[in-house]
C-alpha cells in the first residue's frame, strides 16, 4: 500500500502542477481512488465577525456515493456553533481529523451520517501562514482507520494545493491592483501601438495617446523618463523589454499624473512672490509710516505678481462721498486726481463684491455714463485707451465698498486666470487693512483704555486709577471683584453672541448701581472690577455691594429669552503700603471665598484666606508631584459582604494620601481638574491589586472622568495592561453624574460602552440624586448602593413603621423591580444589620462588617 501511494502521488499531483486550480477535479478523483474512498473534496474556511464558517468548493464522488456538492448544509456552515469546534481546534494545531464516524463525539455525527459517511480523513490546508481550508476523503461503505502513510499522502496533495493557491491569490491581487491603480499602465509594441491599457489610462485618454518609445527601443532594460502634456501633465517612465535575442519585443510604460502637482508648484511660486512683494510694502510702511504712497506700493506689488496686469490704478472713497484716484501705474496720476467717481460709477456694472473681470464692452458702457469733462480727463491720462480686460476688485469695510483696485490688460479678454483673481483679492485685502488702520488710528487712545464690548474702562485704565487712589487716600478706598454666575451656561446653550449681549446689559446695570465718583471696569470674560473712593466705613461699601448683587439678580431679557444670573463679589479695603496688584489680589481671594460659600453673595478679604491659599497651593503642588512619581498615594479596601452568609464578595477601593484626608483631597483634585489623572491612577492600581485578593473590586468614578469621551478606551486599556478580568471590575458612579450637564453632555453612552466591555456599573448614593423613575429605568447600571444617610436614619433600633424604614424598604423594592443588585452602606450596629438582612438586602458595607484596610 505504501509503494502504491508513493507511485500514485505523482499521478494525483500532475493535474495540479500542469493546470493549476483547473486540474483540481482530476486531482480529487485520483486522490479518492488511491485512498479507496467514495468521495474526495475541498472545503474553504473563513472568519466573519469572529465566527469560523466553512463551505464546500469542489468534490469527486465515486459510483457508489451520493454527491454532496449541492448540499446546502455544507455551505456557510458555522463550525463551532454546529458542533465542529473540535475539528477547528485540530486544524489550527495542523492536525488531521480521521477515523470511523462512530468514534466521533455525538454532536458531530448527525450531519456526517446524513451524508452516509462511515469513516473519513481530513487534513488542513495552510496558505501563507493562515488556515485556508481542508482537504478530505469519505468512506461510505465501511468503518476504517487511516494509516500514517495515507495521511502523509493526503498532506502532500494538500501542500501542493496550498502552493498553487498562494500563486493564484497573488496573481489575483496583482490583477486587481493593476485594474484599480490610479497610475497609468500600458504595454506598447515596437511600432508604439497600445497592447494593453489599465482603466485609469482609458479614462484619462479615451481617444488613446502616442508615447515616445524610441529611446526605450534603443536601450532595453533601461528606464527612460518623459514629461508628457496633452490636456494633463503626466510623468512617464518607459522600459523596453527584450526577447531572447536581446531585441525589444514590447515597451512597458508607467505614468503618474502630476497635473495638480505642477499647478500647485506654479500656485506656490505665485503666492511666494505675493508674500515677498507684500513684505517689501510692510518694510516701507514700518520705515516711513502710513500715507497715500503706500497705495502706490501695493499697486506696484500687484502688477509685479500678476503678469497679465499691464497697468493699474487705485481709487478710495473719501469724505465727500466720491471715489478718488490715489495711485496709478501706466497712466497720468495727476490728471486722474481731477476725476471724482460717484459710488454707483466705478465699474459697479454688476454690483460685484469680489474680484471680477470686465471686458472692453463693459468699459464702453461705463465710459458712456461719464460726462464730457471727465471723459476727456480720462482720455488725456491714458486711462481710456483700448483695454481688453479689467480685473476690478472692491475693498469692503463694514459692508461698504471703501476702495477699488483696477488691473488692466490690453491684449486679451481672457488674460486673467482664477489664480490671478485670488491674488488680486489678496492685494485688495491688504488695501482693506491699510484703510482699516487709518480708520482705527483716531480711536487708538479710546480702545487702549476701554473694553470694546461693553464700553466700560478696561483693566489697564482701572489699574492706573487704582494706583492714583492708593497714593492719595489708601484708607478711603475699596476694590470690589465681581464674577458673573451663569454666563457660561448662556454661552454654551445659546451662543457667545447672546452671552455678549448679557454682558452689555450687566455692564450697564453695574454702572448705574455705583455712585458718580466710583469706577466700574471690565476685567475680562465675565469678571468686573469696581473702585470705591472717599468711603467712610465698611457699611458704605456693603451698601454698594448689595446693590450690585441685587441688580445682577434681576431678570435679564435678551431677544425672546429671559435669563436669571447672579454674581459673586469679593471686597478688599485699601491699606497704606499696598500696591495695586496686591489689593486686587486680596479682592480676588475674597471672591474665591464668596464663590466657595455658595455664590450670589459677598465676602471680605481676611488674612486667613492667604494662609488657606498657601495651603491649597502647597497641597496641589505636592499632589501633582506624588502623582508624577507614584508616591504617597495608596488604596485601602473596605469589604462588601453577603448579609446572609457573612462572606466577603467584593472590595471597594478607597484612595488615601499622606498629606490630606479624602474629604479634603477629592474637592482639591476636582477644583484643579486633576480628577482624570487621579482616577487613572486609582483604576490602574485597583486592577493591579485585584489579583492579590481575587475579589471583585469597586472603583469610584468622578463626573470629570465619565464625561470624557475617551474614558471607556482608558478602562479597556487598563484592563488589558493589568490582565484584570472585566467582570472583576465594578465602577461606581453617582446619580448626579448621569444627568446631562449644563452643556448637554451625557454619560449614558460611556456607561453602555463600559458594560459592553463586561465591566459592572453601580449607582452610588442611590436616592440622593434627581433622576426620574423613567430615566432611572433606562440607565445602563447593574446595581445600586443605598447611601449611608438612609441607613443612619434607621437609628440604633430600627422601627419597620418609621418613615426612614419605609423609605429603605421602598428603595430595595425599586431596585428589585428594576433588576438591580442592592448594597446597603453605613452598617455600624447589629440591630441595623439584622433589620436589613430580614428586609432582604443581599449585600452590605460598613464599619461593623469591615473597616478599610490595605492589601
Amino acid at each position: 500500500m505504501k509503494r502504491t501511494l508513493g507511485l500514485g502521488l505523482s499521478q494525483a499531483l500532475l493535474p495540479l502542477l500542469h493546470q493549476g486550480l483547473g486540474g483540481l477535479p482530476q486531482a480529487l478523483a485520483h486522490v479518492g481512488r488511491l485512498l479507496m474512498a467514495d468521495r474526495a473534496y475541498l472545503f474553504r474556511l473563513e472568519i466573519q465577525g469572529g465566527t469560523w464558517y466553512t463551505s464546500q468548493l469542489s468534490e469527486w464522488a465515486g459510483p457508489e456515493a451520493t454527491p454532496q456538492i449541492q448540499n446546502p448544509a455544507l455551505q456557510h456552515l458555522p463550525m463551532r456553533e454546529e458542533g465542529y469546534g473540535r475539528w477547528l481546534d485540530l486544524f489550527l494545531q495542523d492536525r488531521a481529523v480521521a477515523g470511523p464516524v462512530a468514534s466521533f463525539p455525538e454532536e458531530e455525527q448527525p450531519l456526517l451520517r446524513a451524508q452516509e459517511i462511515q469513516s473519513l480523513l481530513v487534513v488542513p490546508i495552510w496558505v501563507e501562514g493562515r488556515l485556508w481550508g481542508f482537504l478530505g476523503v469519505d468512506d461510505c461503505q465501511r468503518e476504517r482507520e487511516f494509516t500514517p502513510e495515507e495521511e502523509a499522502f493526503l498532506r502532500a496533495v494538500a501542500e501542493v494545493l496550498a502552493r498553487i493557491l498562494e500563486l493564484w491569490e497573488r496573481e489575483r491581487w496583482l490583477e486587481t491592483l493593476l485594474e484599480s491603480s490610479p497610475l497609468y499602465l500600458a504595454r506598447l509594441d515596437k511600432e508604439g501601438r497600445l497592447l494593453y491599457t489599465n482603466p485609469a489610462l482609458k479614462r484619462a485618454f479615451p481617444r488613446g495617446l502616442t508615447l515616445p518609445i524610441a529611446e526605450a527601443l534603443k536601450a532595453p532594460n533601461q528606464p527612460h523618463a518623459h514629461l508628457f502634456q496633452e490636456g494633463r501633465v503626466v510623468e512617464w517612465t518607459l522600459v523596453g523589454i527584450p526577447g531572447p535575442g536581446e531585441e525589444v519585443l514590447e515597451v512597458l510604460a508607467l505614468g503618474i499624473d502630476v497635473t495638480e502637482r505642477k499647478e500647485a508648484e506654479i500656485r506656490e511660486a505665485r503666492w511666494s512672490l505675493f508674500r515677498k512683494n507684500l513684505l517689501r510694502v510692510y518694510e516701507t510702511l514700518m520705515a516711513e509710516g502710513l500715507s497715500d504712497s503706500v497705495f502706490g506700493l501695493i499697486l506696484e506689488a500687484a502688477l509685479d505678481t500678476l503678469p497679465p496686469a499691464q497697468a493699474g490704478s487705485v481709487t478710495v472713497l473719501k469724505e465727500d462721498g466720491c471715489y478718488h484716484f490715489v495711485a496709478a501705474k501706466g497712466y497720468d496720476l495727476s490728471a486722474l486726481r481731477q476725476v471724482c467717481l460717484r459710488p454707483e460709477e466705478p465699474l459697479s456694472l454688476t454690483g460685484h463684491r469680489e474680484a471680477q473681470v470686465f471686458t472692453w464692452k463693459d468699459l464702453e458702457r461705463f465710459n458712456a455714463r461719464l460726462d464730457e469733462k471727465r471723459r476727456k480727463i480720462m482720455e488725456e491720462a491714458g486711462r481710456a485707451r483700448e483695454i481688453k480686460a479689467i480685473l476690478s476688485v472692491p475693498v469692503h469695510l463694514a459692508g461698504e465698498r471703501k476702495a477699488f483696485l483696477y488691473l488692466d490688460n490690453f491684449e486679451r479678454e481672457d488674460a486673467f486666470t482664477p489664480l490671478d483673481l485670488e491674488l488680486a483679492q489678496a492685494f485688495a485685502s491688504q488695501l482693506g487693512l491699510l484703510l482699516r488702520r487709518m480708520e482705527l488710528e483716531g480711536r487708538i487712545q479710546h480702545l487702549a483704555y476701554h473694553d470694546p464690548l461693553t464700553g466700560l474702562p478696561n483693566r489697564l485704565f482701572f489699574m492706573e486709577k487704582l494706583a492714583q487712589a492708593l497714593s492719595k487716600e489708601a484708607q478711603k478706598i475699596a476694590v470690589l471683584y465681581l464674577d458673573l454666575d451663569g454666563l457660561k451656561r448662556v454661552n454654551d446653550l445659546d451662543g457667545h453672541a447672546t452671552g455678549d449681549e448679557v454682558l452689555r446689559v450687566m455692564a450697564a446695570r453695574f454702572r448705574a448701581a455705583i455712585r458718580p465718583r466710583d469706577l466700574v471696569a471690565r476685567q475680562g470674560g465675565d469678571e468686573f472690577l469696581v473702585l470705591l473712593t472717599g468711603i467712610k466705613g465698611s457699611g458704605e461699601v456693603i451698601a454698594v455691594a448689595e446693590r450690585l448683587l441685587q441688580v445682577a439678580r434681576m431678570p435679564c431679557p435678551v431677544g425672546e429669552r429671559v435669563y436669571h444670573l447672579s454674581t459673586s463679589l469679593g471686597i478688599a479695603l485699601g491699606e497704606e503700603g499696598l500696591s495695586p496688584g496686591e489689593l486686587l489680589a486680596r479682592a480676588d481671594l475674597a471672591l474665591y471665598r464668596a464663590k466657595g460659600n455658595g455664590k450670589d453673595q459677598l465676602a471680605f478679604f481676611e488674612p486667613h484666606l492667604q494662609e488657606a491659599l498657601r495651603r491649597e497651593t502647597h497641597l496641589i503642588e505636592a499632589l501633582r508631584k506624588d502623582l508624577e512619581q507614584g508616591k504617597g498615594l495608596w488604596l485601602a479596601y473596605q469589604p462588601i459582604v453577603d448579609l446572609h452568609s457573612g462572606k466577603e464578595v467584593a472590595l471597594e477601593a478607597l484612595l488615601r494620601w499622606q498629606h490630606a484626608p479624602p474629604a479634603e483631597l477629592i474637592p482639591l483634585a476636582e477644583r484643579h481638574r486633576l480628577m482624570p489623572e487621579l482616577g487613572r491612577w486609582v483604576l490602574r492600581r485597583a486592577c493591579q491589586e485585584q489579583a492579590l485578593h481575587g475579589l471583585t473590586v469597586h472603583v469610584n468614578v468622578s463626573p470629570q472622568e465619565l464625561l470624557n469621551p475617551s474614558y471607556p478606551y482608558q478602562v479597556a486599556e487598563t484592563l488589558e495592561d493589568t490582565a484584570c478580568p472585566p467582570h472583576r471590575l465594578v465602577l461606581e458612579v453617582t446619580e448626579s453624574s448621569l444627568i446631562p450637564d449644563e452643556r448637554g453632555r451625557d454619560a449614558t453612552r460611556a456607561l453602555q460602552a463600559l458594560r459592553e466591555l463586561g465591566v459592572g456599573i453601580f449607582l452610588d448614593d442611590f436616592g440622593s440624586g434627581y433622576s426620574s423613575l423613567e430615566r432611572l429605568a433606562e440607565l445602563p447600571v447593574d446595581g445600586v448602593k443605598l447611601g449611608q444617610a438612609f441607613v443612619q436614619r434607621l437609628g440604633n433600633a430600627p422601627n419597620p413603621q418609621s418613615p426612614a424604614a419605609r423609605l429603605v424598604a421602598a428603595v430595595l423594592a425599586l431596585a428589585r423591580a428594576l433588576g438591580l443588585r442592592a448594597v446597603a452602606e453605613g452598617i455600624e450596629n447589629d440591630a441595623v444589620l439584622a433589620y436589613l438582612r430580614n428586609l432582604g438586602f443581599p449585600l452590605g458595607q460598613g464599619y461593623l462588617l469591615g473597616k478599610p484596610r490595605r492589601i
